[in-house]
């Protein structure tokens, strides 16, 4: 998270405690306040779920609109806990009556969001499961609006908070109720004309009938399989015309797993409008640019190839790293694009050549590129961390664009290092310290 992401993130949770603080008394400030942003949190995911275009708009992208969804979703659960933790039953509420039963909603409501979040951030819960999971979202905003207004309250009826509970309650209902109804956008019955298969993936090509809406290169898709009902996942477009859609796909769950083993000729799917706003520039007038890919993510870059005509605009520098070229579905066609582009300078580091992308060999890179330099890059935020990391170093001022598409941005065995390093190393320490008194006493 960087500074300005933590410091809108702090100031979304303090306002709802100053906003609370002069309604209530002294010491049900705090669970009053948690209780005001489980609530606020849950009605933005459920609007999130809804994929509104305006505010993928808003936070300057589906990727950011699915971040800004599980951050949310750690306030919810947090918000839920040191509620639950802190509040007692202070006052009447609405209706004596069902004060009892609000209390009791409230709790079979913390103890569905605790399930629903374990689930969902545990990757390795089959993706069906964890889906189905998320369909609680909205009889849990349901039992914990009725645990808002009808439990034993210290907010008066008319309140601010409470009117503003009420709002938000109402928005949350809508838009759960929203997201329950067929989505209205378009959606083609394609086919599958070619499928090259590569170690761990499948480049695909499909074709329609009839026109498909325009793409811009960058911008991703949601594809499904043909029955309406299907569960659709968003890949971003790697080419294609007003006819056909390409991607590359790589196995890396249960869906895309099953996809690339069984997907073949002449099968039929569904593909979504195009939407996003990772847009690298192409035209001749452009800064120059350093784009960053790995894998499979390198499709952004292939629909920009596509569009790109040679010319002698700003340099656009590519760092393309892979495991290897068998495990690349891409890297012949990013080649022969290089040979094609003169302004493009490609680099390709293979992970089976031990050539991982360093911050040295980051520094070594860009050393000679104008201040003004814009990066593109798709890949994990310890890459993005270690190219601010470079910019600074090497003075550079020019903007750094950045997607990351997590779908479901749950934890699976290859963060487990990541996230007990800190606590093993604390351990350690400890261990060292009491070990070295021992002996120091001795």
């Amino acid at each position: 998270m960087n500074k300005k992401t933590l410091t809108l993130a702090t100031a979304f949770v303090f306002a709802h405690f100053a906003f609370v603080a002069p309604f209530v008394p002294l010491k049900n400030i705090l669970p009053a306040g948690f209780g005001a942003l489980s609530m606020t949190s849950m009605t933005l995911v459920l609007l999130l779920v809804g994929r509104w275009r305006i505010v993928d708009r808003i936070l300057g992208g589906s990727d950011k609109a699915y971040a800004s969804h599980r951050w949310l979703g750690f306030f919810v659960i947090g918000g839920s806990l040191a509620h639950w933790a802190l509040a007692s039953p202070v006052g009447l509420g609405i209706l004596l009556e069902l004060a009892g039963r609000g209390s009791i909603a409230g709790l079979i409501a913390i103890i569905g969001l605790s399930v629903v979040t374990r689930v969902a951030m545990l990757r390795v819960i089959p993706y069906h499961i964890w889906k189905a999971s998320h369909t609680l979202m909205g009889p849990l905003f349901l039992l914990s609006a009725f645990h808002t207004f009808f439990v034993a309250s210290p907010l008066a009826v008319g309140a601010a908070p409470w009117a503003l509970m009420a709002g938000v309650s109402i928005v949350g209902v809508f838009a759960w109720c929203q997201t329950l109804l067929p989505k209205l956008v378009p959606e083609r019955l394609v086919e599958v004309e070619r499928v090259i298969p590569f170690d761990g993936g499948v480049d695909v090509t499909f074709r329609s009938k009839k026109p498909m809406p325009k793409f811009q290169h960058g911008q991703f898709a949601m594809l499904s399989h043909k029955s309406l009902r299907a569960e659709a996942h968003p890949f971003t477009i790697a080419g294609g015309d007003e006819m056909t859609r390409r991607f590359v796909i790589r196995a890396a769950g249960d869906w895309t797993d099953n996809f690339v083993s069984a997907v073949k000729i002449g099968d039929h799917f569904r593909i979504g409008r195009a939407v996003g706003r990772f847009l690298p520039q192409i035209d001749s007038q452009r800064k120059e640019q350093f784009w960053v890919a790995g894998g499979v993510v390198i499709t952004p870059f292939l629909s920009a190839f596509e569009r790109m005509q040679p010319d002698v605009g700003g340099r656009v520098t590519l760092i393309f790293g892979i495991l290897s070229r068998e495990a690349a579905g891409a890297i012949r066609d990013v080649e022969r694009h290089a040979r094609r582009l003169p302004q493009l300078n490609l680099i390709v580091l293979s992970d089976d050549r031990n050539e991982r992308l360093t911050l040295p060999r980051l520094l070594q890179i860009i050393r000679d590129m104008s201040e003004d330099t814009q990066v593109y890059l798709c890949g994990p935020q310890g890459l993005k961390n270690m190219i601010g990391r470079a910019w600074a170093m090497a003075n550079i001022s020019g903007r750094i664009y950045s997607e990351h598409f997590d779908f479901r941005g749950a934890y699976g065995m290859e963060h487990l290092n990541y996230i007990f390093r800190p606590v093993l190393d604390a351990v350690r320490n400890i261990k060292l310290m009491l070990t070295g008194s021992v002996v120091a006493s001795s």
